[in-house]
């Protein structure tokens, strides 16, 4: 059922809708319509008419603002050409000048280059007659201090003379000198805890002060280290291959020795100065007969260790080339029962290179540092160097 309410409304909108339509039959709704357009019209024209009145107002004025710019443009052309004249003639005053500045800088130049070439020359001689003068007196003053002259051959000895006066006192530390003592070491296992003694623990008048008096005992022990590593073999029935885990860097033979036992037997055997024989028996001593280092093996740690310090050895090659200052020595060695030499080269940031050479002199110092440098080198009066370097100290 329709709602009386919606019925009422849909009645008003039919009657104004039949309202509407007798309208536009009748003509009426048009002539309306007509008026307003033709109002509409009216007024866009009056604003036509009033843009364009106000167009020419513009116009007016921007004819007015240009010939006003023209007028300034041409007033300021007038004094450019008039400025430029002006630097034009300064700029050929100032070329004038800077013609005769270069003509006096060219002529200074020359006394100056003149000068300077004087003074070079004098410079090369006073520096030709102070290297006469360090070797002459360098030559001079040789003694057994200062070169490989014994100091039997010494005509005039030196006294040495001790210009302390005797205080009375006993040699060693003095009373209120704080002396310098054994250096503690961080404890590697648990502080032993004294107990009190028996005459504190009986007598009740003892009262424990805030002051520990500590002291340690140091001593060294060597521990074997050994590490063991197994890999599974796994076999392919297919294809009959075995394959296993790859070991961990440097373990290739069933047993290998770490860094640090190659280290002890190489800074044992060079730097202590230690045969073979004997690095060998201490280390079997110290593993109490565990570990039996092979002669060879001890041998090849010398040659393992130039190879592997080879890039070192060509940088420090390179830095010692460089160095203003060098020292330089030869001294003898045996090898296999005959005579050897080993020639040291050495910079002072602590640099030290060391060649071995079957012979001295010149066929010695081909290959070594001291061939190619061209820096100052300090020696002991070889002949040799003196045919190398461009300066001598002794």
């Amino acid at each position: 059922m329709i709602d009386s309410f919606d019925y009422v409304t849909l009645q008003c909108r039919l009657k104004a809708l039949k309202a509407e339509v007798q309208a536009f039959k009748s003509g009426e709704k048009y002539r309306q319509i007509k008026l307003l357009h033709q109002k509409d019209i009216h007024a866009y024209e009056r604003k036509v008419q009033k843009q364009q009145a106000e167009l020419s107002r513009a116009h007016s004025n921007a004819i007015d603002i240009r010939d006003q710019w023209f007028q300034i443009f041409e007033d300021m052309q007038k004094e450019y050409g008039r400025k430029l004249k002006e630097l034009q003639k300064a700029n050929q005053e100032l070329e004038k000048r800077a013609l005769k500045a270069e003509c006096q800088r060219d002529e200074a130049l020359g006394k100056i280059t003149v000068l300077l070439r004087q003074m070079y020359e004098t410079a090369t001689e006073l520096e030709e007659e102070k290297g006469r003068n360090l070797k002459l007196r360098a030559q001079m003053n040789r003694d057994y201090e200062n070169s490989t002259m014994p100091s039997s051959k010494t005509i005039k000895k030196k006294k040495i003379s001790n210009s302390r006066e005797k205080s009375g006192r006993k040699p060693g530390g003095q009373p209120g000198y704080r002396g310098h003592g054994r250096k503690k070491q961080i404890p590697t296992r648990p502080v032993v805890e004294l107990p009190p003694p028996q005459e504190v623990l009986e007598d009740p008048d003892y009262r424990k002060t805030s002051k520990t008096i500590k002291k340690q005992i140091v001593s060294i022990r060597l521990v074997l280290d050994v590490t063991e590593y197994h890999a599974d073999v796994y076999y392919n029935s297919k294809t009959g291959e075995r394959i296993h885990a790859p070991f961990p860097p440097g373990v290739v033979n069933d047993v290998n020795y770490a860094g640090d036992i190659k280290a002890f037997l190489f800074l044992l055997n060079n730097d202590c100065c230690t045969s073979i024989d004997k690095c060998r028996r201490f280390l079997y001593g110290l593993t109490e007969g565990k570990l039996n280092i092979s002669k060879g093996m001890i041998s090849r740690l010398s040659r393992e260790l130039a190879e592997k310090s080879e890039k070192e050895i060509k940088r420090s090659y390179a830095d010692m080339l460089k160095a203003p200052v060098m020292h330089t020595d030869c001294t003898n060695a045996r090898v296999n029962g005959k005579n050897a030499y080993v020639l040291i080269c050495a910079a002072p940031n602590g640099d030290a290179i060391y060649f071995a050479r079957e012979k001295k002199g010149h066929e010695g110092v081909k290959g070594t540092v001291a061939e190619d440098y061209h820096g100052i080198l300090v020696h002991d009066h070889e002949s040799t160097f003196y045919n190398h370097g461009s300066g001598h100290q002794e």
